[in-house]
């Protein structure tokens, strides 16, 4: 199994100061005051400072010191593939929903993602599933075909941000439901295992070549 780190931060409970907000690149800043919506601008900014924060402390450097790249996408070749730290020898991820923000580091390529609040599933999808997982999905009844439809979601989108891949590609190139309570499984060359969340949420990590353990270092 592949170790991971994860951090979670519940932006509720979190107040970026000015410093906070210095230690962000230029073009996170202008990113941040583009956001229409002050608790959108406040989500984008924990989790960009959370990101700084975790990198920092494991490279031994101060935040605004990061300079962030991007690998080229696997299947198109432009970039926008899976963040990174170059020099560093870190794989990380990002993800935010609703409340939630989370933060993904290992030794090997990995993606996470948290998908919610429930209600706000924007169901259905199961045109966007591979048929084996539409198969899994469709014949349940409400509201746990909801349930898993969101859990689906996080498992996908966790798999594509391991491999590199935007969702532009599609997201029905894998079938990303394994068997199990936890969905514990292997899908495009990358293992993904479903994780507990904030109440109304489904989070994924996935990792290369194996199922990961994660260890969670900041609970919400």
């Amino acid at each position: 199994m592949t170790g991971v780190d994860l951090w979670w931060a519940d932006v509720r409970r979190e107040r970026p100061g000015p410093g906070d907000r210095a230690a962000l690149s230029a073009g996170e800043r202008t990113k941040a005051a583009a956001f229409r919506f002050g608790a959108d601008r406040h989500r984008y900014e924990v989790a960009h400072v959370l990101l700084r924060r975790v990198l920092a402390e494991r490279v031994g450097a101060a935040p605004a010191e990061l300079s962030f790249g991007r690998d080229p996408c696997p299947t198109c070749g432009r970039s926008g593939g899976r963040p990174t730290l170059p020099g560093s020898g870190l794989h990380f991820s990002l993800t935010h929903a609703g409340d939630l923000v989370g933060v993904a580091v290992a030794a090997v390529p990995v993606g996470v993602d948290v998908e919610g609040p429930l209600r706000n599933c924007p169901c259905p999808l199961a045109a966007n599933m591979h048929p084996a997982d539409r198969d899994r999905v469709t014949p349940l009844p409400e509201p746990e075909r909801h349930a898993e439809t969101l859990r689906w979601w996080a498992r996908v989108e966790s798999l594509l941000k391991c491999r590199g891949e935007g969702i532009g590609h599609g997201l029905d190139a894998y079938a990303v439901l394994g068997p199990g309570p936890d969905r514990t499984g292997l899908a495009g060359g990358c293992g993904i295992v479903s994780l507990p969340a904030l109440p109304g949420y489904e989070a994924a990590v996935a990792t290369r070549d194996a199922v990961p353990a994660v260890t969670v270092r900041r609970p919400w």
